[in-house]
């Protein structure tokens, strides 16, 4: 695979609903019994064709790597949506890693039976893929690809390269809530009340002690809330009821608020690696 294709792996918010809509069709299949057919997507974005693995192919890979199994599976029931967490671990290298999803209880206007299912099959999906390396993705992706054009052979999984995934997990949520934070604003949420809701819901004070659990279970919600209209109010009444709740008619500590600030920054690693020339920024919370 060429390499501009590497960015194959990051989600986009186009990518993001194309692969949400064919795992979808792929757990009805899954839980009716018929036979699942897209391993793979492809489609176009900006210029470039964007490629990945569905569901599916996200645990055809995980058969072909092996060692890989989940262990944990936690869900909570809201008004509106299913969030589901799983814990998926690397036997072979001891790796474990988090992955969580959020589902709406409604298929557009109608109740969606299988909205529980795919909560935990996607949240099992974002686990694993997680721990897959990356040459195994790509055997997988292109023996799919390869096979619609009539071709193609496999070769044996390589290893996985252990690697701190927290920092992953945080970012992810840093960048989701920048996304939200426009949105945000207009619904009477301010950056003080999310990360206040941040802390009450993970039990902390200060970014350094969220999991990475955590940070992966916040991510789900803030995703879930970017793409659905009814999950995003249901985040901001979540928010506001734990703001009206802990406000005791006290102004926040400024350190408070500049944390709150920092949440929507989104360059970690790029301040981190600029030189001591460029102004310094908040560091987040």
């Amino acid at each position: 695979m060429s390499e501009e294709k590497k960015e194959e792996l990051v989600p986009v918010s186009a990518e993001f609903e194309v692969v949400d809509q064919v795992d979808d069709q792929a757990i009805v299949e899954l839980m009716t019994g018929q036979t699942i057919q897209d391993y793979v997507y492809s489609f176009k974005q900006g210029g470039r064709v964007v490629e990945g693995l569905t569901l599916a192919g996200i645990n055809e890979a995980a058969n072909r790597r092996g060692g890989i199994q989940v262990e944990e599976v936690e869900y909570e029931e809201l008004e509106n949506s299913w969030i589901a967490t799983v814990k998926a671990v690397d036997t072979l290298t001891g790796s474990s890693r988090w992955g969580a999803y959020e589902q709406a209880k409604m298929n557009g206007s109608r109740p969606d039976p299988y909205a529980f299912t795919k909560a935990i099959h996607k949240a099992q999906r974002n686990a694993i893929k997680q721990l897959l390396p990356v040459p195994v993705i790509r055997e997988v992706l292109n023996f799919y690809l390869n096979r619609k054009a009539g071709g193609g052979n496999t070769k044996h999984p390589q290893k996985l390269q252990s690697g701190d995934n927290i920092s992953n997990a945080q970012k992810a949520t840093f960048a989701i809530a920048n996304q939200l934070s426009e949105r945000l604003e207009k619904a009477d949420v301010s950056k003080a009340d999310l990360w206040n809701y941040m802390k009450c819901k993970c039990s902390v004070e200060s970014k350094n002690d969220i999991s990475e659990q955590q940070w992966t279970q916040l991510s789900a919600e803030f995703k879930a809330a970017e793409t659905d209209q009814t999950l995003f109010e249901d985040l901001c009444k979540r928010v506001k009821q734990l703001t009206t709740a802990k406000d005791e008619s006290e102004v926040p500590p400024a350190e408070e608020v500049q944390e709150a600030e920092s949440l929507y920054e989104t360059d970690t690693d790029q301040k981190e690696s600029k030189s001591e020339e460029t102004k310094p920024k908040p560091t987040p919370f």
